[in-house]
C-alpha cells in the first residue's frame, strides 16, 4: 500500500516572512497520510495562544498524538479565586489517517556540553522523541517523531545514542498489558497493541550529512549489527536537491531526515523537499512509502 508521508519542522507556524499563519501549514500537509511534526506549541503568545496540536488535527481531520519536550505554567486565577489551568509547551506531533494504537514520549538526555564562546544560544530546550504505533494495511509500524538538540558535541551525540537504543530495546519489552479479566477496569477489554520492530524515525536532527553526528547515526544500532537506512539516499526517485532548511546566510542545509530499519529498505519510492515553501525556516520533506 503506497502512502504519502511528510516530516516538517513547522517553526511554530512562523514563516520566513516572520508572520504567524497556521493555515499555511495545513495547506502544505492536507494530502498526507502520516505526518511527523516538530516545534508544535500550546499557548504561546507569538502563536496567538493556539493549541496547535488540536488545531492541526481538526483542520487536517487526522488522528493525532502530541508530546511536549517540556511544559511551563500558563494558568491564571480570577478575582473570585477560580483557577484556569493551562500549560505552555513545545514539542513533537504525529498525525495519521489511521488510528494511533499507542503513543509514548521518551525524554532525550541533556548532558552538559562544551561549545565555542560565540555559539548562540548556549542553552537548549529539553527534547523528546515521540513514539507511536500505527496499523497500516494490517502491518504495525512504529513511527518516532524527533527533534534533536541544536548544540553540537556531547548533548547531540547522547541523544543520537538514546534514539538508536530505543529502536532495538523497545520491541524486547514486555507487552503493554496482559489480557487479564481482573485488569479489565484498566484495559476495558482492549487487546494490548503490538510493539513492532519495523521503525521509521523522522524529524529535525540538526546535523548535516557530512558531520560526525550523521556518521554516528549510521553506525550499527545498539546491541545489533544492523544499521539504519537513510531514506533519502535509498529512495527510488528524488525530485529535488536534499536541502531542508534555509540558513541565515541564505544557504540550504540538510537537517531533516527519514531513517528506517533495514526491513523497510526498498519501500521508499519518491522523495521531495519543497524548497519553495516559506511557511517555516525548514522545508517540508515528502516521501512515498510502500507499506
Amino acid at each position: 500500500m503506497k502512502i504519502k508521508f511528510a516530516t516538517y519542522n513547522i517553526q511554530y507556524g512562523v514563516g520566513q516572512d516572520h508572520c504567524y499563519d497556521l493555515s499555511r501549514i495545513v495547506d502544505t500537509l492536507k494530502d498526507q497520510d502520516i505526518i511527523c511534526l516538530q516545534e508544535a506549541t500550546t499557548n504561546w503568545q507569538v502563536c496567538e495562544n493556539d493549541n496547535q496540536p488540536e488545531a492541526l488535527a481538526a483542520k487536517l481531520n487526522l488522528y493525532m498524538a502530541y508530546a511536549p519536550g517540556f511544559e511551563v505554567d500558563y494558568g491564571s486565577k480570577d478575582d473570585n479565586g477560580i483557577i484556569t489551568n493551562a500549560r505552555r509547551g513545545f514539542g513533537n506531533m504525529v498525525l495519521s489517517r489511521w488510528p494511533i494504537l499507542y503513543s509514548r514520549a521518551h525524554s532525550l538526555p541533556r548532558p552538559a556540553t562544551g561549545v565555542f564562546a560565540d555559539f548562540y544560544p548556549l542553552v537548549d530546550l529539553p527534547r523528546v522523541a515521540l513514539e507511536v504505533v500505527i496499523n497500516v494495511n494490517s502491518n504495525a509500524i512504529r513511527f518516532i517523531s524527533v527533534h534533536l538538540s541544536h548544540l553540537p558535541g556531547e548533548q547531540r551525540i547522547a541523544q543520537i545514542n538514546a534514539l538508536k537504543s530505543l529502536v532495538t530495546c523497545l520491541p524486547s519489552e514486555m507487552n503493554l498489558w496482559d489480557d487479564d479479566p481482573e485488569l479489565s477496569v484498566y484495559t476495558e477489554g482492549v487487546q494490548a497493541p503490538p510493539i513492532p520492530q519495523s521503525t521509521i524515525i523522522a524529524g529535525d536532527f540538526n546535523f548535516e550529512d557530512d558531520s560526525n553526528d550523521y556518521a554516528q547515526m549510521m553506525k550499527p544500532l545498539t546491541d545489533s549489527t544492523d544499521t539504519l537506512i537513510d531514506a533519502w539516499l535509498a529512495s527510488k526517485t528524488r525530485l529535488s536537491n536534499p536541502g531542508t532548511c534555509l540558513e541565515y546566510d541564505g544557504r540550504f542545509s540538510r537537517l531533516d531526515y527519514l531513517f528506517v530499519t533495514p526491513d523497510l529498505n526498498g519501500r521508499i519510492g519518491s522523495a521531495y523537499s519543497d524548497q519553495s515553501n516559506v511557511s517555516s525556516d525548514h522545508f517540508p520533506l515528502f516521501f512515498e512509502l510502500d507499506l
